[in-house]
């Protein structure tokens, strides 16, 4: 994998790649230069800047998922804010639960333009003709991740400056693209491909299909995200560093479903998957909901260059159990839930019927995905899908700040961004 951490001040515009992929190649042939500015497009048609322009879609996917991921856990109580609301902090509004079209631009821009530089990026290098079929393998895979981001968070999609369309036309996108990335790669970047299509397909309810993907990854499997400790705000692990002692202590597992379950200086015996640390301080500053707050930071990610997982064996084996369910087969569905649970050396998950599975289910995808940016996706389509089964307490909302997970409201999907509504002209409001 190629992608490098790369700083830049270019902008981009459509019809010009002007990445900070570039820049990493203008610095690798002539390590005096540093920052150069903008660029001409028609470099970008040079066979020599294909391995660079595959990075600025890596680099663009990554810090997409930095904060899509971080406020996904916000709402969906995978963290709970524990201070600043500023630049790496938890706005009031994320607290509540609420994804309103006015906090979300970040989000919104740096999503459609990791998408938007990968079908860019590709098609360049298309044009030119691929020095590398493995290079263009990765440019499809980032891509095919920059779609499934979309798909499994955004409410609609927007194409182009089109009008707004279901969010499955992301689901199409990202499934085509990890075709390609599966076709043209090999090792792991075809097997990252397999698992993150299967995991479209059961987003898409194509159980049948991720079934036959899934089956194919061994349980030991992880690709991840890569992440960088550096100065720059976009190749840092975004929740990583929000949860450091200086300067945010933004975020905590107290008052979430985790803070009995998880492995801590309270509970050694907790669940490995889901550790974090127990302290005596509290965040930098009063939450709305419940003053000053205990800050438990959580230590799966141990510094601001932590890698995020994308696709894992683990989720597959989640994948096929779900399948089960859907299929009526809740006793082996529990078996691979097991299974998992044995591996991590945790007592096994109970269920008596049905019902008991699925919240079971459920558990286990927050264990086994905590904090990996998919938590949101699951609520909206098990909430899509009407499935049996429970949500932890702490991860619902309460309709008070005063009480229970201090959510107002939980929204499942974030809209389109304020931006986006004041500039396209097919676009009438922030759902379309």
């Amino acid at each position: 994998m190629k992608y490098t951490s790369m700083n830049t001040s270019c902008g981009m515009r459509r019809g010009a790649l002007l990445s900070a992929a570039l820049l990493g190649l203008l610095a690798a042939c002539d390590t005096t230069v540093v920052n150069p500015g903008r660029v001409q497009e028609v470099f970008l048609f040079e066979t020599e800047a294909q391995e660079a322009i595959v990075s600025g879609i890596g680099r663009a996917a990554a810090e997409a998922q930095n904060y899509v991921g971080y406020t996904g856990a916000a709402v969906t109580r995978e963290i709970h804010p524990s201070g600043s609301t500023g630049s790496f902090g938890i706005t009031v509004e994320w607290q509540n639960g609420e994804l309103d079209y006015e906090t979300i631009g970040t989000h919104w821009n740096l999503s459609q333009r990791a998408r938007w530089w990968g079908d860019d990026g590709i098609a360049k290098i298309m044009e030119t003709g691929a020095e590398d079929q493995a290079n263009l393998a990765e440019a499809y895979l980032w891509t095919g991740y920059a779609y499934r981001l979309l798909g499994e968070n955004f409410c609609v999609s927007v194409i182009d400056g089109g009008s707004a369309g279901a969010r499955s036309v992301y689901y199409d996108r990202a499934i085509a693209r990890f075709d390609q990335a599966a076709s043209l790669g090999s090792g792991d970047m075809a097997m990252a491909a397999v698992a993150a299509r299967a995991s479209v397909k059961a987003f898409m309810g194509d159980w049948s299909g991720a079934m036959s993907d899934a089956a194919g990854v061994p349980d030991n499997f992880v690709f991840h995200m890569p992440y960088f400790a550096t100065e720059g705000n976009a190749t840092r692990n975004r929740i990583q560093f929000a949860s450091q002692a200086e300067p945010y202590k933004a975020h905590t597992q107290r008052y979430t479903k985790y803070e009995d379950y998880a492995m801590s200086e309270n509970n050694p015996d907790g669940d490995p998957r889901v550790p974090y640390r127990v302290t005596d301080e509290t965040g930098d500053a009063a939450v709305q909901c419940c003053g000053q707050v205990p800050w438990w930071p959580q230590t799966k990610y141990a510094d601001s260059g932590s890698d995020i997982p994308l696709s894992k064996g683990t989720e597959m084996r989640l994948i096929e159990a779900e399948a089960m369910l859907v299929a009526g087969d809740w006793q082996g569905a529990m078996g691979k839930i097991n299974a998992l649970r044995m591996a991590a050396g945790v007592e096994p998950a109970m269920a008596t019927n049905t019902a008991e599975a699925w919240t079971a289910l459920k558990f286990e995808r927050g264990v086994v995905l905590w904090l990996e940016g998919r938590r949101l996706g699951d609520f909206f389509r098990w909430n899509r899908d009407n499935t049996p089964g429970a949500l932890h307490a702490l991860e619902q909302p309460s309709g008070s700040q005063n009480e229970g997970s201090h959510l107002v409201q939980q929204d499942l999907c974030f809209p389109i961004a304020r931006g986006e509504v004041d500039t396209n002209p097919n676009i009438n409001g922030p759902t379309g």
